[in-house]
Formats: structure tokens, sequence, C-alpha cells
């Protein structure tokens, strides 16, 4: 089941990021989701490969798709960023998503050769975990609530996604298994499906009017 709902989000997402391709809008706000939903739905493919030959393949065959994590949320705090109205914070802001990137890969591969099997079997995902919870609630989360107010009301949509993304963290971290073919992953697959589609609908309702203070 892990690799059935791997593999339809993967699909998915990069079907979301076509469609971001196909509103043929140039500005960086609109180039970084389509880099975040190509990266994530490829480490969603990957995550369906590490599954399927972890016999064979061990962690090894999930450090792809690990990886993908933290360089597509990378992607997604860059576009929320790149709109916002002072270039002075922006700036900022973009320098903490750079920094954070850097001691997130820094701590992933640290845990990833300096832990011994079998501790080291999900171990080296807890950072990119936090990650991704700290980078989406950040960006898509509390700044998409501000760009509600200043910008437009489909900003909504990213915020409604975080929420509805908020929940995996509990199911994985938890490990909440609604039941043995519907497992803690699966059930996060869907919740992010459902969520990214929310962060599509918001990308493609201000695909019109929305003004760039490129950063």
């Amino acid at each position: 089941m892990a690799v059935i709902t791997d593999t339809i989000l993967g699909f998915w997402s990069i079907y979301l990021g076509y469609r971001v391709i196909k509103l043929k809008k140039q500005l960086p706000f609109y180039k970084y989701w389509t880099l975040f939903f190509m990266l994530f739905g490829i480490g969603a493919f990957w995550g369906g490969l590490g599954h399927t030959f972890f016999n064979q393949m061990g962690i090894t065959g999930k450090v792809p798709s690990w990886l993908m994590g933290p360089i597509s949320i990378y992607f997604l705090e860059k576009a929320m960023i790149s709109i916002y109205w002072d270039k002075r914070v922006a700036k900022k802001l973009q320098l903490i998503s750079n920094i954070k990137l850097v001691v997130v890969l820094a701590i992933f591969f640290y845990l990833l050769f300096a832990v011994g099997y079998p501790q080291q079997k999900n171990t080296p995902f807890l950072p990119i975990a936090i990650n991704t919870i700290v980078g989406v609630i950040s960006t898509a989360g509390i700044l998409g609530f501000k760009y509600t107010e200043k910008f437009s009301a489909k900003f909504k949509f990213f915020w409604l996604g975080v929420l509805i993304l908020l929940p995996t963290a509990f199911i994985f971290l938890l490990k909440i298994n609604v039941h043995q073919w519907f497992d803690k992953n699966d059930f996060s697959h869907v919740l992010f499906a459902i969520g990214i589609t929310y962060f599509y609908l918001g990308v493609s309702g201000i695909a019109k009017g929305l003004k760039q203070s490129a950063v």
C-alpha cells in the first residue's frame, strides 16, 4: 500500500507542477512552486521504490527520497518569501531558509553515517520531518495568512493546506496505523495529496494580478 500511495502521490504532485507550468507565468513565485511540485513528486516516487526494494537496498534506497524532502520544501519557502513586500525582510527570511537547509542536510548526513543499525532505520528522517513542519508552517502557513490580508483572499488555500497537513506529523511520529492495509505512511500520503492540492489551488487562484517583489 505504501508503494501504491507513494506512486499516486508522486504522479499527482508532478501533474500539479505541470499545471503550474501551463499557467505560463514567468515570475519566480510560479517557478519555485513548479520546482516544489516536481521535486516533491520525484521524492514520492523514490519513496515507493525505497519501500519496494528495502530488503535489497536497505537504508540506501530511502536516501534519495529523504533528500528530496528538504530540497522541495526549500523551494516552497523561496516561493512564499519571493513575494514578501519588504525586500529587506525578504532577504533575511531567505538567508534563514538557506542556513536551515544546510543545517538540516548536515544533521541528516551525520545521523546517516554516525548512527548504527537498527537505530539508524528511521533516525535520519527525523530532522527532515522537523524541517518540513517548520518550513511549511512558517511560510505557506504564517506568510500565507499574512498575504491573505495584504494581497488576496486566494492565499487562504495555502494556510488551509497547512492545516490539512498538520495531522501528518502526529500520525507519523506517533505511529498511528488505522489498519494493516492502511498504516501511518498511507494515511500521511493521502493527507499530503490533499494538502498540496490546496497549495495548487492557491497558486492557480492568484495567477492573475500578483505583484512580484523579486528576491
